[in-house]
């Protein structure tokens, strides 16, 4: 609406109304002006003069041959018959004079206008017919005319046209413009104030007392300028004086000849310049700071009024700028509302979230009432940002007061954070340290591998274990990593201690007891005790036995899982086998049933081995006479499930809460399973293949044992 309607026409009319003087072309030479001045008044007498006053200046003009004549004067009326056909012979004789048409609205039988021309002796005598029609706007102000006018059925074209084409011999550029974009109104380039044209007073000329040269090939025109005659017209230029019709059409005439019009664009256009700068200036701030953007807004502004202004000046081009310049002062302060709407909206936003989230410190950014509400946000905003402080040095003091190097890395591999331990770490570590080697493969890969359980050995003598840990922002999206280095080098010394003390048991231990078997063995003959005998056998027995689990459940939590393929059968039978002089010897048998012929776990079959024999050892041993000890393998699934149950008299109720606890109480054959380490090892041995075990008390009496392993196919 700004760049169609008239919101803005004043704005943009006063504008124009100030330029234009300083765009119209120069001022004609061609162009002279026989003025009915009040000089001339006084001279001839009081108006309207007599036709032969007329014919005698055409006959003064003839005699000086001017290009071309036109008068702004109405002979709509007849005069006396003698003085109408001597100034029509006086017409002819020259040639060349157009004279006006006189328009009366509203018209006759129904029309809005009828064209009056002159009495017909003149209008026959005449070259030229043209209409002096003006439209002024709704100021009342005459910016343009049309050069063509349809009047009584015929249309007529603008006196200053035919007296252009009279002394050009073709029509105007101008005119021949308009007539291709089906155009007719022209926008005349008014010269600055009034009295530019070269003037002579119409009794001068009358007179002779104009030269002849002065007037030879020029363009005259006849017209009244005196005070109270003739009309006086509103025509833009920042006099605020009125202009003459014949000054209104010599503005009219010089454009033409000088082939300058101000063009107006159409709708389209002027809707396009309204829209564009307030568009552009929008799309701008959304990369600008708000300094930026305010200048951007003072220099669109300046801009919306410059480029116009500009272009009416050296294009004769005039786009309205009011309704450009008002959109640009209405976009910055709607966007500043709407950006400064948007910022408390999501600041809000997101303070309430940080509020509701669960934090180390308590968060005490409180939604309370202001009566500013943009100075509530600010100071809720200043209380966060000290919160966020607060906890930033929580977190630097927090990793600072780990003993262990911790550094934090970005996604690059680069280093951003790093602790004391770590600084000092770095600090005395030379160029081929494996922490600086590590750190160069992190840069390069950025992605740490599976480094948990690998060590690395210093040249000091420390041991470290890397570990990391994904680095994520509050959205779950990784963004780097937290490296630690765990110093484990007094692990490393204590399990030295431990494997020494292993070696000890394994080797100083177990030698005497080997021996006392031997001797036993190799003296038996000569000792008349038997029974003595075989209770010393026993007992050294199940001391290498003990010692051997001792040391067999160290090594699980010492030495790496280091399996290979083994049929659970396979092992099971070998155990039986084993204990099967000791199973004879009791009157127990031992049934083994399957299923499938090959039940392949991941095992070593040395440790599984033993934990078989440990449990049909315990078995066998409190089996009644004639007992039979079953055990069956079968899968289920992806696991392999092996069960070993007895008809003994089953474990006692304090020990059946937990069976499988080193050290436990000791019972007899009466009261269940042996005590010691057995069962601690054989739960051991079975956690260390990934496999579970349980106790179940068999009815009406018994032990049943279950385990089960991940299957292998």
């Amino acid at each position: 609406m700004l760049g169609t309607g008239r919101t803005t026409a004043r704005a943009d009319n006063i504008l124009y109304d100030f330029l234009v003087g300083l765009s119209a072309p120069p001022v004609s030479d061609r162009i002279l002006l026989v003025a009915i001045d009040d000089t001339s008044m006084t001279a001839i007498g009081r108006w309207p003069w007599s036709r032969d006053v007329h014919a005698r200046l055409l006959d003064q003009l003839a005699r000086a041959r001017p290009a071309a004549v036109a008068y702004d004067v109405l002979f709509t009326e007849p005069a006396a018959p003698e003085e109408d056909r001597r100034f029509a012979e006086s017409m002819m004789r020259l040639g060349n004079v157009s004279l006006p048409v006189l328009f009366e609205a509203p018209g006759t039988d129904g029309r809005a206008v009828d064209a009056v021309p002159p009495i017909p002796a003149l209008a026959e005598a005449a070259q030229n017919l043209g209409q002096v029609a003006l439209i002024p706007d709704e100021e009342g102000v005459a910016r343009s005319v049309p050069l063509t006018f349809t009047a009584s059925g015929r249309e007529w074209i603008h006196l200053m046209e035919h007296t252009y084409r009279a002394a050009q011999g073709h029509p105007s550029s101008v005119f021949q413009r308009l007539a291709r974009s089906d155009e007719t109104l022209a926008t005349i380039p008014f010269q600055r104030g009034s009295g530019n044209f070269r003037t002579v007073p119409f009794a001068h000329v009358l007179a002779g007392e104009v030269p002849a040269e002065f007037i030879e090939d020029r363009i005259v025109l006849v017209g009244a300028t005196a005070a109270g005659l003739g009309d006086r017209f509103r025509v833009p230029n920042n006099t605020g004086t009125l202009t003459s019709g014949v000054e209104l059409q010599a503005n009219l005439l010089n454009s033409l000849l000088a082939n300058r019009m101000i063009e107006v664009p159409g709708n389209r256009v002027r809707v396009m310049a309204a829209i564009l700068p307030a568009f552009f200036l929008l799309v701008s701030f959304w990369w600008l700071r708000p300094s930026g953007a305010f200048s951007a807004w003072i220099a669109m502004l300046f801009l919306s009024l410059a480029v116009p202004s500009g272009l009416l000046l050296t294009a004769d081009l005039w786009v309205p700028p009011t309704p450009a310049m008002a959109g640009v002062l209405v976009a910055y302060p709607l966007w500043s509302w709407r950006r400064l709407q948007t910022v408390d909206r999501a600041i809000g936003k997101e303070l309430d979230g940080l509020s509701r989230e669960e934090a180390p410190i308590k968060s005490n950014i409180a939604d309370d009432a202001y009566l500013d509400p943009i100075g509530g946000q600010t100071a809720r905003l200043q209380v966060a940002i000290s919160e966020m402080r607060d906890l930033r040095r929580l977190v630097s003091d927090t990793i600072d007061s780990v003993v262990d190097p911790i550094l934090v890395t970005d996604s690059g591999g680069q280093t951003v954070l790093a602790n004391r331990a770590a600084q000092s770490l770095l600090a005395t570590a030379g160029e081929d340290d494996p922490v600086r080697a590590w750190l160069g493969e992190l840069k390069q890969n950025a992605d740490p591998a599976d480094d948990e359980f690998v060590e690395l050995r210093l040249e000091n003598g420390k041991t470290f274990t890397k570990r990391h840990f994904p680095l994520r922002n509050h959205s779950g999206e990784q963004r780097g990593w937290i490296l630690q280095l765990a110093d484990i080098s007094e692990i490393r010394r204590a399990q030295r201690e431990r494997d020494e003390m292993l070696e000890f048991l394994s080797h100083d231990m177990r030698s005497p007891q080997s021996s006392i078997i031997m001797l036993l063995e190799k003296h038996q003959a000569a000792i008349e005790d038997k029974g003595l005998v075989e209770r010393i056998q026993s007992l050294a027995r199940k001391t290498l036995r003990l010692s051997d689990d001792f040391v067999q459940m160290a090594r699980f939590s010492a030495v790496s899982f280091d399996p290979e393929e083994a049929d659970v059968c396979d092992l099971l039978t070998e155990a039986a086998d084993e204990l099967w002089p000791f199973a004879s010897s009791r009157n127990v048998k031992i049934r083994i049933d399957s299923t499938e012929h090959s039940l392949f776990i991941e095992a070593e079959r040395e440790s599984l081995s033993r934990a078989f024999v440990n449990l049909l050892h315990n078995a066998i041993k409190f089996s009644p006479e004639n007992g039979v000890v079953q055990c069956s393998v079968r899968r289920e699934g992806e696991t392999i499930e092996c069960v070993i149950e007895d008809d003994g008299p089953g474990m006692p109720a304090e020990r059946r809460e937990a069976p499988f606890e080193r050290f436990g109480k000791n019972f007899s054959r009466g009261g269940g399973l042996s005590a010691g380490l057995g069962l601690a090892y054989v739960a051991a041995a079975i956690e260390h293949h990934k496999g579970t075990i349980s106790y179940e008390v068999k009815q009406p009496h018994g032990t049943r044992v279950r385990m089960a392993f991940p299957a292998i196919d």
